[in-house]
């Protein structure tokens, strides 16, 4: 039975009529490209910045806050380039964006990682300029390769597949960082050459992320509308794509459990400071990224499989509540806190720690293909309710973005002051970035930040996604009206006729019941 499941996979990759085995493994390796420079920067630099360049918890708020602000500036311009159809002779403009940003956003990641001055005040002006820069141009890849893939395919099952072998690959650029950095860092006790061990790894990581982040450019081309001529108009955000899109149900379900998952997501960069400050074991944090990481392979590896019985939402739920009950756990174990006591079950913790991951992949790519739907649902509110289809995929990758940014904005003014409420000491630069020392409460304020973020956004996140009524027979019912609706557009447009029904009086009570 496991064998003929797995050879009907494998099938299902290899003769896929939506795309071809080159395309799924040029998104593939895009993404890895792009998740391996966003985890390393996402989840060291700001440990960076407080232990190597000593900037203060203060102007890592304002840094951010400012990153924050340019992206919700700058993303909209992204998704409204986006969403301008493709001039014949022309390469669209997202494999454009594909073509210029890889480059600077690899360098930018290096970059990060080079401490210029022994003055806090030049390392924070620098660290500013360019993780701005890089957050810009990582919002411009990363649009245009979402923006990409929620246009190779409209068949739902298709998508499931493509974003699995997707996810297999993003798991992998995420974790990569997490293994090596630790590993390689943690062989030396002197900060100075911690220094430039964390800049030699950033630089691998910059070459070899250029190298794949252009392979969806070479690889990757879109499925849709080709202009006929130059000046022809881009998908207008008007009045109805905004009502299709706030009417998008799915997805701002997923938007309101992305607030939570910004919650969660802080006790992923707490991490560090766990193993490097709590547990004093920094080598230990590959070790239990490792195991994390082939259960997180092993949890996604059955989402071909558990998808065909439970949907992409329950298995976000699920997986969500999983992970927050084992943050529970660590919490309650650190309730009477005990530094020698916490330092002698770190292997538990950790433990714990490696068992919660395992279903985190399996969610990212239930994700995406809860993304996908979404412009489906989308396109099936617009017909029903406007008589014309919708789907404006940059519109709906824009609105997550921004999103991501409010929800990030708002987290980074309540995350990085905890750290001056707990008072954590950053190094002194000028006195050779030695590694400051924590107290015992210190870490016990650390401790506890990490277990009750990790406990509170997983299970917020999990009861969030139980409101999202695109599930079950509603969904299979929707989607196959919404082929059988594809199917009279295209025909009547071959005959070149005009669909004649008037459904526009359909009130949204109807559409959502």
């Amino acid at each position: 039975m496991l064998k003929e499941k797995l050879n009907k996979f494998k099938s299902s990759i290899t003769d896929n009529p939506s795309f071809t085995v080159r395309e799924q493994f040029g998104y593939a390796a895009g993404v890895f490209g792009n998740c391996m420079g966003q985890d390393s920067t996402d989840t060291f630099s700001v440990k960076f910045f407080r232990n190597f360049m000593g900037i203060s918890s203060e102007r890592i708020t304002l840094m951010q806050n400012i990153q924050y602000v340019i992206n919700i500036i700058s993303e909209p311009v992204a998704g409204n380039l986006l969403d301008r159809p493709t001039v014949e002779g022309k390469l669209p403009v997202s494999k454009r964006i594909l073509k210029i940003t890889p480059i600077p956003f690899a360098v930018a990641s290096m970059l990060l990682f080079l401490v210029p001055s022994a003055s806090a005040m030049v390392n924070f002006f620098w660290a500013t300029i360019i993780r701005i820069f890089f957050k810009i141009v990582d919002a411009f890849y990363d649009m245009s390769l979402n923006t990409m893939s929620l246009r190779m395919t409209t068949n739902a099952k298709d998508r499931k597949n493509f974003y699995t072998i997707a996810t297999l690959a993003q798991a992998l650029g995420s974790m990569l960082p997490g293994w090596l950095i630790p590993i390689v860092v943690s062989r030396s006790d002197d900060s100075n050459v911690q220094k430039w061990l964390y800049f030699a790894i950033a630089l691998v990581f910059c070459i070899l992320g250029v190298a794949t982040m252009y392979a969806p450019y070479f690889t990757l081309n879109e499925k849709v509308h080709v202009a006929e001529k130059e000046d022809e108009s881009p998908i207008s955000w008007d009045r109805e794509t905004v009502i299709s899109l706030l009417h998008n149900r799915p997805f701002f379900i997923m938007m309101i459990g992305n607030f939570f998952e910004q919650i969660r997501k802080y006790s992923y960069e707490l991490l560090l400071f766990m193993y490097d400050d709590v547990f004093d074991d920094y080598g230990m944090k590959a070790i239990i990224d490792m195991i994390s990481g082939l259960l997180s392979y092993v949890g996604l590896g059955s989402v071909p499989f558990i998808t065909n019985r439970l949907s992409p939402r329950t298995v976000i739920s699920m997986g969500y509540g999983f992970t927050g009950a084992f943050y529970a756990g660590i919490t309650a174990l650190g309730l009477n806190f005990n530094l020698e006591k916490i330092r002698k079950r770190r292997y538990l913790i950790g433990a714990f720690i490696a068992v919660s991951g395992m279903p985190n992949q399996a969610i990212t790519a239930s994700k995406k293909v809860v993304l996908g739907d979404s412009t489906d649902y989308m396109e099936w509110y617009a017909e029903k309710r406007f008589d014309k289809p919708i789907r404006s995929e940059g519109l709906v990758c824009t609105v997550q973005s921004i999103c991501g940014a409010v929800f990030g904005l708002i987290g980074t003014n309540i995350y990085n002051p905890l750290f001056k409420t707990i008072g954590y000491k950053e190094s002194l630069v000028k006195n050779g970035a030695q590694k400051a020392i924590q107290t015992p409460d210190t870490l016990k304020g650390l401790y506890r930040m990490f277990g009750l973020f990790g406990a509170i956004g997983n299970t917020m996140a999990a009861l969030t996604y139980l409101f999202d009524n695109f599930n079950g027979k509603r969904r299979a019912d929707i989607l196959a009206e919404l082929v059988e609706m594809r199917q009279a557009r295209a025909l009547a447009q071959a005959n070149g006729e005009t669909l004649d029904k008037d459904i526009t009086a359909i009130s949204d009570e109807e559409l959502s019941s």
